[in-house]
């Protein structure tokens, strides 16, 4: 490049910008943006001393999309000044004082601070949290709940103001350090008292569910809100929460069946006296000694079970103590189909790394949920699996290492085992591009057979456009010779109607436009991944209780791809991630599933899945096991056959 030109072209546009009158009239300065209001199409706002017009309507405004940072959604209609609706704020605030930390425990604190007094003709419209410099959420008060932190660990916040121009500096660091998780949990400790006096350090007292130890002499000090971690000048030291229940609770009596149809059963049980300092949490159905199933109260309605067959159900009572022994057996037989019975439709599958417990020598797929490493069609009680991931191209795929040959070789495995499969690209941590309907028809053959029903395109990579593009063209040239094969388009999400874009503005937002700019149709879905929100706020995900509701969460991901790009609900699919997420206060219940199924079910949804396969077992966590120590092997794939009725 001739840099004096460049130089040279550059001043003279200066100069004319500089003398050129201005594109705009200073008009008034509309109210102020803010997070958190209902916004209508065409509606004006000012923020940074220029008005904007918004392009389309939001039910609320995501934090960190300003009108300047979102172009989709705001037209710059120019600078203003003082005066209009809301008169003209010029000035962002002050950076918060006094941030201080307390009632920390093992995985949580409550952070506060000083209101911050606003510029003139401003208001503070919120406090934006910060966690080790990366945003967590936000607050229109001065106090704030962090939770899902880890033991033992040291953590800094910060808070930051902000009002219609513009957010303020961070404030000073507040340090704070989570207790020891094993020091809590277990039998409560006896009661704090105000009028008791606490001298020998390390004794433990029960101040609303959690247990605290002294660490200097006090008396009159309320644990609740004078804690801390060791060496803080805090008289008490957060040990974690706990129970007084220690009692396993009684079996129920026998359940009764009624209600009994070709495929499914009502259940009904005496309910159970809960033990001293305890209640019941719920209950476990089991059929054939597996779980299928949890319910709050004493009844549960078994669903998809095979016609004109018998089985025997029992039930375990739940407390905080743990879980009861299982009752008397029921012996069920479901009515014979004499016609077109009712079955689910909706495709259920959970993805499965293939490179876990894998033979690399062989390519054999191999799972060890239930605690044997086995062919991972012999584990699995369930019809579909999702063999992830292929990379690479369709016409030179690899699987992490296994060559396409020997990966293929389980495509006979699955036919001889009457399993179903999927085959999946990309995902987390690849791509996948195909650049001719040929070569994925080539791909597909090298994979096909009766038992296969899907390709799936997992986009998280940051895919261009050209690549999203070549996968929806590739997929309508396949559709012609593979009319029945389900395509996939896996995207990631926000789990809330409040968000708009639904993908937050990822790659995502581009396959969706590209869908229905390509008018891509016939058996194709976009999946999305109903899980790692981020920070939990409510522009997120559904907050209840300071963590993410996931079964909500992902209903209302649904109804906001539905609301905002038209895309019919039986285009639409939601995979969930079992048990502990990868973000902090996102944890997947069994209660979760049964909510996003009956959704599911209703709404004519064509797909519903889960990561991972080999996560359905019990464990810390990660990889290869659930984070639900109580929760058995299997459950969760268990829970979601039954409440879609599904194989």
């Amino acid at each position: 490049m001739n840099t004096k030109l460049f130089w040279l072209c550059s001043c003279t546009l200066l100069l004319i910008l500089v003398s050129a009158p201005s594109l705009h009239a200073q008009a008034a300065c509309a109210p102020p943006w803010q997070i958190g209001i209902p916004i209508t199409t065409g509606e004006v706002l000012s923020f940074n001393g220029h008005n904007w017009t918004a392009r389309q309507a939001e039910t609320q405004t995501v934090d960190g999309w300003q009108p300047p940072n979102v172009p989709a959604l705001w037209t710059d209609s120019g600078p203003c000044t003082g005066g209009g609706g809301g008169g003209s704020c010029t000035a962002s605030p002050g950076a918060p004082t006094g941030l201080t930390a307390s009632s920390t425990s093992s995985s949580g604190t409550t952070l506060s601070w000083s209101a911050v007094t606003p510029p003139a003709n401003c208001s503070i419209a919120n406090y934006t949290v910060f966690q080790n410099g990366s945003s967590i959420g936000t607050a229109t008060g001065t106090s704030f709940s962090v939770t899902g932190l880890a033991a033992s660990t040291t953590f800094s916040f910060t808070v930051a103001a902000s009002d219609a121009f513009g957010s303020s500096a961070q404030s000073a660091a507040v340090s704070v350090t989570t207790a020891a998780a094993s020091g809590g949990g277990g039998t409560c400790a006896p009661a704090w008292s105000a009028a008791t006096t606490y001298a020998a350090p390390g004794t433990k007292v029960n101040r609303n569910g959690i247990n605290y130890q002294n660490a200097f002499w006090t008396m009159g000090d309320d644990p609740a809100t004078h804690n801390g971690p060791a060496g803080s000048g805090q008289p008490w030291i957060p040990l974690g929460t706990c129970s007084a229940c220690t009692t396993l609770p009684g079996a129920p009596g026998t359940p009764t069946a009624s209600n009994i149809t070709t495929n499914s059963a009502h259940l009904t049980w005496p309910a159970v006296t809960a033990p001293a300092n305890c209640s019941i949490t719920g209950y476990t159905v089991l059929k054939d000694g597996n779980p299928v199933g949890t319910a709050t109260s004493n009844s549960f309605d078994a669903f998809g079970l095979a016609s004109n067959t018998t089985f025997s159900f029992t039930v375990k009572t739940n407390d905080e103590a743990g879980s009861s022994g299982s009752s008397a057996s029921a012996s069920v037989k479901t009515l014979a189909c004499t016609g077109t019975c009712n079955v689910s439709n909706v495709t259920f599958a959970a993805f499965h790394d293939v490179t876990v417990n894998a033979d690399f020598n062989t390519g054999q797929q191999r799972s060890s949920v239930t605690g044997t490493v086995q062919p991972v069609t012999s584990a699995m009680p369930n019809k579909t699996l999702i063999w992830a991931f292929a990379t690479g191209t369709c016409d030179s795929e690899t699987w992490a290492g296994i060559t396409p040959a020997l990966e293929a070789s389980n495509v006979q495995a699955f036919v001889n085992a009457g399993k179903n499969y999927i085959i999946s690209t990309g995902g987390a941590n690849g791509t996948f591009d195909c650049s001719s309907g040929q070569g994925l028809i080539n791909f597909i053959n090298r994979y096909n057979s009766a038992n296969l029903k899907g390709i799936d395109f997992d986009i998280e990579g940051g895919q261009s456009l050209q690549v999203i593009d070549n996968l929806i063209n590739a997929t309508k040239v396949a559709q012609q010779q593979f009319p029945n094969l389900q395509f996939s388009f896996t995207i990631q999400s926000l789990g809330t109607t409040a968000a708009n874009p639904i993908t937050g503005g990822s790659v995502g937002t581009t396959v969706v436009k590209e869908i229905k700019r390509l008018a891509l149709g016939g058996n194709f879905v976009i999946n999305l991944m109903t899980f790692d929100y981020g920070s939990t706020n409510p522009n997120n995900c559904v907050v209840v209780s300071g963590a993410c509701d996931m079964g909500n969460s992902a209903i209302q991901a649904a109804q906001a791809l539905n609301q905002q790009s038209g895309i019919p609900f039986n285009h639409i699919g939601v995979t969930m991630m079992i048990g502990k997420a990868d973000t902090p206060d996102e944890f997947t219940t069994l209660h979760d599933i049964d909510t996003i199924s009956a959704f599911v079910v209703s709404n004519g949804m064509p797909f519903i899945g889960f990561w991972a396969f080999e996560r359905d077992t019990p464990g810390a966590g990660g990889c290869c096991s659930s984070g639900t120590p109580n929760v058995p092997a299997l459950a969760y794939t268990r829970e979601f056959m039954n409440a879609l009725g599904a194989q």
